[in-house]
């Protein structure tokens, strides 16, 4: 999938039947959380900050014309 995403810039994580999905701009962010306790959550916001450049680069470079 190539061209203009559906959405802004935003990364899911997924383990068995839960999921959470972070938004990255203008700060990352849950967007929403479907089953993950608040610490797991807190260490996957964690995570998804520390590495929300590497993201945001590999977004752009996927969805380049």
């Amino acid at each position: 999938m190539k061209g203009n995403p559906r959405e802004p810039i935003h990364i899911h994580v997924e383990l068995a039947e839960i999921e959470a999905k972070f938004w990255l701009l203008p700060s990352v962010h849950v967007a929403y959380n479907d089953g993950y306790d608040a610490r797991t959550l807190r260490e996957l916001l964690e995570i998804v900050e520390s590495n929300s450049e590497r993201i945001v680069r590999a977004w752009n470079d996927h969805f380049r014309d």
